[in-house]
C-alpha cells in the first residue's frame, strides 16, 4: 500500500494542533518496533483483523519537550476517542493502541497500521 502524506493529513485533520504535535513527538521519540495487532478491516467496519503494524511508546512523547506528564496522557486520550472507533477507544483502521503493553506499567503503545507507518513518519518530520 502506497500511502501519501496527504492521506495522513486527512486522517489527522480531526485532531487539534496540540494533539497532532504530541502524535508527532511520539513518532519521533517513541519508535519501538513491528509486530501484529488488531485494527478494523475497513474504515467504517466493525470487523476486526490482526495485521502488521509499527509501534510507538507514547510515554516517550514527553521527550519532544512540548508537553509533560498528565498533559501527554490527556492528549492521547483525546486522539484515541477520535481515531479509535471501537467502544473502548482502542481499535481503529489506521491507529490502535494498548494501555500497558508489557503489563508492568512501563508503557502505553500506539500502533500504526503497516503501510501507513512510513507516511506518518514523513508527516511527523514536516
Amino acid at each position: 500500500m502506497n500511502v501519501t502524506i496527504e492521506q495522513v493529513r486527512e486522517q489527522v485533520a480531526v485532531l487539534t494542533a496540540e494533539e497532532q504535535q504530541v502524535l508527532k513527538d511520539a513518532i519521533h521519540y517513541g519508535g519501538w518496533g513491528d509486530a501484529e495487532y488488531e485494527f478494523f478491516k475497513a474504515p467504517d467496519s466493525g470487523e476486526i483483523e490482526t495485521v502488521y503494524m509499527y509501534g510507538y511508546c507514547t510515554n516517550d512523547a514527553k521527550e519532544g519537550g512540548h508537553f509533560e506528564g498528565r498533559k501527554v496522557s490527556a492528549l492521547f486520550r483525546n486522539i484515541y476517542r477520535k481515531m479509535c472507533k471501537d467502544e473502548r477507544h482502542q481499535i481503529g483502521y489506521v491507529l490502535s493502541h494498548c494501555r500497558d503493553w508489557w503489563g508492568d506499567g512501563s508503557g502505553d503503545m500506539l500502533f500504526i497500521r503497516d503501510g501507513w507507518d512510513k507516511a506518518f513518519e514523513k508527516w511527523a518530520k514536516e
